[in-house]
């Protein structure tokens, strides 16, 4: 504006003031204020705009000169003035501005807070620091970070919505398989549980953390019994449960000996043993509801029972346990080396880019890789590593020794990974894993140089800690409903009589998609009778001889199938192995440390499952803002 408009003049006429870097004033002419455009020199244009509106000039400058529209602040004046300089304008908050201050509200502030707390595993004392609470401060714009008893309540109340949420997934779902199994660390003993089910429609493995319940006392069948027992009444699975799954330890065999209501637990003992009557009363109201379905034994601890004490065994015998022991104790002194001191480790990397591991000793696979990486070095370089290490050589029938080992036991190392997986690991896999196993293991025989005799006795320990699985009708229906493997495992004599199990189970499958048991409908004769030819159900035996004769192996060819897709989802609900729960016990020991101590049982157990839990109940339904 032109420093010639007088007071009044600018106090009627404060919204060209928005404008003023653009126009020049000239004079009021019949109530209008004329001004002229500064941007459109060198020619001249007049502009008229009323004293209480600004909408030509912003038109003009929309239409002739958008840029600078874009740009022109835009500004308030807080009513007449009577000073000769106006007040300073006061700028509006941009909307980004607007959108920061949305982000960093107290309830966003505090979700974020409570995620980086639980998903790494913060200690409690992190909330106290006041380090963290300047650096959450500062990047809220002044927002403050929860307190301790504030994060502890909000655990308690996310970790009951969590528990809610999980119960309604598992209300709609058929059938639910668990593992259990127990860990002790730092003078305290836990049980903990996962969930596992197949969504029926991608059929895509789904799984869930139970609990991780605190076991005071000694860990007797009873007390285990009694504990999953609660778990599973917890969560409404007990009657939707097809197996529980765990380790082979004489406690948890005990268990479901004693409380299955299956017989799938080998009876070796068949003499008669008499108890007190007065005894067995005592305890019957104690163990009445304690009924627990059939047990699985874990496939993958089998199979690690077999490498890492049936084929040690046959190694320590015969002419081969000298070159064993040899080798591997010159092994294990480098991992022990390796792994005790920081300069040996530079040692090797200098020599070879590669870093050296040592095995754990309950898992045969990882001494298994251990070896495979040290045999996997050239021979010049492997002498390289042991002289900087200071350690005896290995001699060259030491290392012919190890890598025939690694050559003839890689399906017994591939076998135990796939056994470990979980989202594609079914029931149905173990039997033609196991078959599979043993065949590599033939056709190695005849290539061997040391390891011939050794074969043998690992082909036996795995007929023997199999036998109950293959003789399980659970196992076989749960692989010839696998598209991977149908019937194709079995003899040629034996897959009539699968072929007719298949149809004797898929039948029933078919009542519950028609009309129900019991309906008005009567049946007639010849539905009801099953006696002479033709009698059979034709819709069922043709879909499973289709079925039989496909060739596609991938899982959504079942979506043809409908009985045989529920025969699936039925079989093939249960895991062959309990690595699910040890996964969820590695997360225990980021939480519970002695640094972490202060933490009671329950909040233990409430950060660890949300924490599992955060893919199947994400913390922002469980909490919202």
């Amino acid at each position: 504006m032109d420093n010639s408009m007088d007071t009044g003049t600018l106090a009627t006429s404060f919204h060209v003031w928005r404008y003023r870097q653009h126009f020049i004033f000239k004079e009021v002419k019949d109530k209008n204020i004329i001004v002229q455009c500064v941007l459109c020199k060198p020619k001249i244009r007049m502009l008229s705009t009323s004293k209480n509106s600004t909408s030509n000039l912003k038109k003009h400058l929309e239409r002739k000169h958008p840029s600078m529209y874009l740009k022109s602040p835009k500004v308030e004046m807080n009513g007449p003035t009577t000073s000769d300089s106006p007040k300073e304008p006061k700028y509006k908050k941009s909307k980004l501005e607007n959108l920061v201050h949305q982000m960093t509200s107290q309830p966003k502030v505090n979700a974020l807070v409570f995620n980086f707390m639980v998903d790494d595993v913060q200690s409690l004392s992190v909330l106290e620091q006041p380090a963290f609470r300047k650096l959450i401060e500062g990047l809220s714009g002044g927002k403050m970070s929860m307190t301790r008893n504030t994060f502890i309540n909000r655990i308690e109340m996310a970790f009951s919505k969590m528990k809610d949420k999980l119960k309604e997934n598992l209300d709609s779902v058929q059938s639910v398989c668990t593992t259990a199994d127990i860990w002790t660390a730092h003078n305290r003993s836990y049980i903990g549980m996962t969930c596992h089910w197949i969504e029926k429609n991608e059929l895509e493995r789904k799984s869930a953390a139970l609990a991780c319940a605190r076991i005071r006392g000694a860990h007797t069948f009873d007390t285990i019994a009694a504990k999953i027992n609660e778990i599973h009444l917890a969560y409404n699975i007990e009657n939707k449960l097809q197996a529980t799954v765990t380790d082979n330890g004489s406690n948890f065999v005990k268990v479901f000996k004693e409380f299955s209501k299956g017989d799938n637990e080998n009876d070796e003992d068949d003499n008669v043993e008499f108890e007190d009557v007065g005894t067995i009363l005592d305890g019957a109201d104690e163990a009445m509801h304690l009924f627990l379905l059939p047990h699985q034994k874990c496939a993958s601890h089998a199979l690690n029972l077999i490498a890492s004490h049936d084929l040690a065994q046959a190694l320590s015998q015969g002419e081969t346990a000298q070159v064993y022991y040899s080798a591997m104790a010159k092994c294990s002194v480098v991992w022990n080396r390796v792994h005790q001191s920081p300069l040996t480790i530079a040692a090797v990397e200098d020599i070879e880019k590669m870093k050296l591991t040592a095995p754990c000793e309950s898992r045969w696979n990882s001494e298994y890789c251990a070896v495979e990486k040290m045999v996997s070095l050239p021979e010049t370089k492997l002498m390289d590593v042991c002289d900087s290490l200071g350690v005896p050589r290995l001699l060259s029938y030491e290392i012919a020794f190890l890598k025939e080992y690694i050559d003839v036991f890689k399906p017994l190392a591939f076998a135990l990974d796939l056994f470990q997986g979980e989202q594609k690991c079914f029931l149905g896999l173990v039997i033609p894993t196991v078959l599979t196993l043993k065949k590599k293991l033939c056709e190695k025989k005849t290539l061997t140089l040391y390891l011939f005799d050794v074969i043998n006795p690992v082909l036996e320990a795995i007929d023997s800690r199999f036998k109950q699985l293959f003789a399980s009708l659970d196992a076989k229906m749960a692989t010839a409903t696998t598209p991977q493997f149908r019937l194709w495992w079995l003899p040629e004599s034996e897959r009539e009589d699968m072929h007719l199990m298949l149809v004797a189970e898929a039948t029933p499958m078919e009542l519950t998609d028609g009309a129900p048991i019991g309906s008005d409908d009567m049946q007639s004769e010849d539905e009801f009778f099953s006696f002479g030819p033709g009698t059979g159900n034709s819709d069922t035996e043709e879909e499973v001889r289709r079925y039989l004769e496909g060739t596609s192996k991938n899982l959504s060819c079942l979506k043809y199938f409908p009985r045989v897709r529920k025969l699936f989802l039925k079989f093939n609900t249960i895991l062959p192995s309990s690595a699910p729960v040890e996964r969820l016990f590695s997360h225990n020991g980021n939480i519970l440390t002695p640094q972490r101590n202060g933490l009671t049982d329950d909040q233990f157990e409430q950060v660890l499952l949300l924490r599992y839990n955060s893919k199947i109940c994400t913390q922002d339904k469980i909490f919202p803002e």
